[in-house]
C-alpha cells in the first residue's frame, strides 16, 4: 500500500511535504546522512564538517515521484548543512561542542524498539504497522513524525507519540508524549525528552526515558494523583517554568475551577488550555519548554505518590 501525500508547503523555513501511511511505508521516504570533512578537493576547513544526504529514490520507486520536488529526487549525494566540529577542543560545561549527527532512522528505531518491547501485555506484534503522519523538509534534513499507539490505553486516553529531529542544526532531537482524548481529539501533554546535537546520543538513553514514561502511563497514578493548591502555586511561581503572563493566566484558570486540592490530570488539561491560547507554543523552541515543564510536573507527581505510599 502506498502512502498518501497530504500537504506541500513551507515548514521551518523549507519547502516540505507531509504524508500519511504506516510507519513501514513512510520509513522508505526518510533519507540517511553522513557527517564528513568540509572540503573542496584537497582544501579542508579545519573548523567545520558538512552533513551530506546519501543518494535516494531509485528509478521507478514510489519515493521518486512522491516528493514533488525535482531537486530532492536526485540520486546524487547532496550537502545539507555545514556544522562545527571539535577542532578547538574547548569544552563548555565539561563537553566539547562539535556537532553530533543523529540520523532520523537511528532515532526512530530506538523509539519503536522501546514501544514494542516495554511490556508483553502491549501485544504489539508489528509496531511498524501503526498509522503515522510524516513531515520532511525538501532534502529530508528536518523530520517530524507522529502516531497513536492504541495498545497503550487508559480510560478515555490513548498514548500519542511525536518525534522531531534535524540534521542541519535547526532544532534538537525531541520526543513528546501526549494523552490523546478520543472524545474531542485533544492532546494533553504527558512527558517529553530533549537531546541537543552537541552531545552524543548515549546508548539506551531514549529507551530509558520511554521505559519510565510508559511505566508511569500504564500505572495510571496520573489519573487520580492530587496535591495541595499551595504546592501547585509554588510550582507556578518558579521563574524557569512560566513567564509573568503565563503565570497570571494559569492562576486565573485554576481559580475558576479549583480551590484547594488539585488533580494533576486536571492541571495538565489547564496547561493545555493555556498553551492552546498561545497558538503553537509547542512548536519550534516551545517544544523544549514543553519537555522541561512535563519533566518537572512528573517529578511533582512522583513525589506526591511516594509521600502517599
Amino acid at each position: 500500500m502506498r502512502s498518501l501525500r497530504q500537504w506541500q508547503g513551507n515548514w521551518e523555513g523549507r519547502e516540505s511535504t507531509e504524508w500519511k501511511g504506516t510507519i513501514k511505508n513512510l520509513r522508505g521516504k526518510v533519507p540517511t546522512f553522513t557527517q564528513e570533512a568540509f572540503r573542496i578537493g584537497k582544501g579542508v576547513n579545519k573548523y567545520q564538517d558538512v552533513i551530506v544526504r546519501k543518494p535516494i529514490g531509485a528509478a521507478g520507486s514510489e519515493f521518486e515521484f512522491d516528493l514533488g520536488y525535482d531537486e530532492a529526487t536526485t540520486r546524487e549525494r547532496i550537502p545539507v548543512a555545514a556544522v562545527s566540529n571539535n577542532y578547538s577542543g574547548r569544552p563548555f560545561r565539561g563537553r566539547k561542542q562539535g556537532y553530533k549527527l543523529v540520523n532520523h532512522h537511528e532515532f526512530l528505531d530506538e523509539v519503536l524498539w522501546a514501544l514494542a518491547s516495554f511490556n508483553a501485555r502491549s501485544n504489539i506484534t508489528d509496531v511498524e504497522s501503526l498509522e503515522a503522519t510524516l513531515r520532511l523538509s525538501i532534502y529530508g534534513a528536518r523530520m517530524h513524525i507522529e502516531f497513536l499507539v492504541p495498545y497503550y490505553k487508559k480510560d478515555a486516553y490513548t498514548l500519542k507519540v511525536t518525534c522531531r529531529n534535524s540534521v542541519d542544526g535547526k532544532f534538537a532531537l525531541i520526543i513528546n508524549l501526549f494523552l490523546h482524548r478520543t472524545q474531542d481529539g485533544r492532546d494533553i501533554p504527558f512527558d517529553g525528552f530533549h537531546h541537543p546535537h552537541t552531545q552524543d546520543l548515549e546508548e539506551g538513553k531514549v529507551r530509558n526515558f520511554l521505559y519510565n514514561a510508559l511505566q508511569r502511563f500504564v500505572s495510571g497514578t496520573w489519573i487520580s494523583a492530587k496535591v495541595e493548591r499551595d504546592i501547585v502555586d509554588e510550582f507556578i511561581d518558579r521563574e524557569d517554568i512560566f513567564n509573568t503572563k503565563e503565570r497570571r493566566r494559569v492562576r486565573d484558570l485554576l481559580d475558576q475551577i479549583i480551590q484547594e486540592r488539585v488533580n494533576l490530570l486536571r492541571f495538565r488539561e489547564i496547561l493545555t488550555m493555556l498553551f492552546d491560547e498561545g497558538k503553537g507554543v509547542f512548536q519550534g523552541k516551545g517544544q523544549v519548554k514543553f519537555v522541561k515543564l512535563m519533566t518537572e510536573l512528573n517529578k511533582l507527581a512522583d513525589e506526591t505518590e511516594a509521600q502517599q505510599t
